[in-house]
């Protein structure tokens, strides 16, 4: 490397079978002695590395960040094109080590690469500032689009370019534009940072823009709230038609699970006409329900056993008067309150939906037909045609 540089390289990519990284020693002392560069003016380690990246299609780690050691190293700090156009083509798989090669462009000045490496670790932000420190807007607003799944942040870092613009005492003209370019700015995110004496002349068609797209959004809002009072209207008025909604009972209809007459006892009629025994179908769901529930209903139904026993104790004792007489009617209500909170617990677990044609049905699709103790031969006699 030191005597024929460009011919030893020549050399070694005719040997396919080379291992690169074992050479880089060799290619650190050929750059540190200062011979870089051989007659023809080129990099003959650049050379060689590039070889073993594009033609041999080395994964190496170690090649990629010394090649790239000595692309920050060369390249010119207006020219950095053949450098981006590494860190943008084996960025994605990550190939070499991001946070060395943003410490070597920082330490050579490549500025555009440094910018670069900041939005592909995810540092948008740092990206953007470094851009506008360094006065390159274009590169900045280039940037400022990078997050695209991210609206808030993406606002928010063209809201820092056109702050760092009016802090710049640009043209109104200049800060209107790239409003426009942004898309996501408007005229009232970016007032607030202009001086105080700026002419408004200046943003008068913008301005009246914004008005007439606030006056929109508010006849927007105002049709929303109206359409949601005619919904609740509409709510209100089907609950009081469903407190006035009542099923007409014959004396002949039956229990659809005992068959037995409906009226011999409390039940239950559904908008479905279906209609059942209060006992029965309490009975049926205790059948089909989970275990929660089960339990629930049964600590329901001891306690209206209980409430019955209380009930019937207050009305068989004696009236009072005066003080007892108070404490005995304050008792009786207490205790009918609380039937009535039992009874409607009882009737959302027990009568929340038809056991016929429910959800308590459609479960019981995939149930056989028969008991298992149906296989009898009286079971199958049942079933003969």
């Amino acid at each position: 490397m030191h005597a024929e540089p460009a011919a030893l390289v020549e050399t070694l990519m005719r040997q396919p079978n080379l291992t690169a990284n074992k050479l880089i020693p060799a290619l650190m002392r050929y750059d540190d002695d200062g011979r870089a560069q051989s007659d023809d003016g080129g990099h003959q380690a650049i050379r060689y590395l590039r070889f073993c990246i594009n033609k041999q299609n080395s994964r190496d780690p170690t090649v990629y960040n010394y090649y790239l050691t000595l692309l920050v190293k060369e390249s010119a700090s207006a020219d950095e094109s053949e450098l981006m156009e590494f860190l943008t083509k084996y960025g994605t798989d990550m190939l070499y080590d991001p946070d060395y090669a943003l410490r070597m462009c920082k330490r050579y000045g490549r500025i555009q690469s440094c910018v670069h490496l900041y939005s592909l670790l995810k540092l948008h932000e740092d990206a953007v500032d470094l851009a506008l420190k360094h006065g390159d807007i274009e590169l900045a607003q280039i940037h400022a689009e990078r997050p695209a799944d991210d609206d808030k942040l993406c606002k928010r870092l063209w809201l820092k370019i056109a702050q760092h613009v009016i802090a710049q005492q640009a043209a109104a003209s200049t800060v209107m534009e790239l409003v426009r370019r942004s898309n996501r700015l408007g005229i009232e995110d970016i007032l607030p940072y202009f001086p105080d004496f700026t002419r408004v002349d200046d943003f008068k068609d913008e301005i009246c823009v914004a008005l007439e797209d606030y006056e929109g959004q508010i006849q927007e809002l105002r049709d929303e709230m109206d359409e949601a009072g005619r919904t609740a209207e509409a709510m209100q008025r089907d609950m009081q038609q469903l407190r006035r909604r009542f099923a007409v009972v014959s004396e002949s209809e039956g229990c659809q699970i005992c068959m037995q007459p409906l009226w011999q006892r409390q039940f239950y009629v559904f908008p479905c006409q279906h209609s059942f025994h209060a006992d029965c179908l309490t009975r049926r769901v205790v059948g089909t329900c989970n275990r929660v529930q089960r339990r629930r209903i049964q600590e329901l139904q001891n306690q209206s056993v209980e409430l019955a026993r209380t009930r019937r104790q207050l009305r068989l004792k004696p009236m009072v008067r005066g003080a007892l007489a108070g404490a005995k009617e304050e008792s009786e209500e207490q205790v009918e309150a609380q039937v009535r909170r039992n009874r409607a617990q009882m009737d959302a677990l027990v009568a929340a939906e038809c056991v016929l044609c429910g959800e308590a049905m459609i479960r019981t699709v995939g149930e056989p037909f028969g008991d298992d103790g149906d296989a009898s031969a009286d079971g199958a006699d049942g079933w003969a045609i």
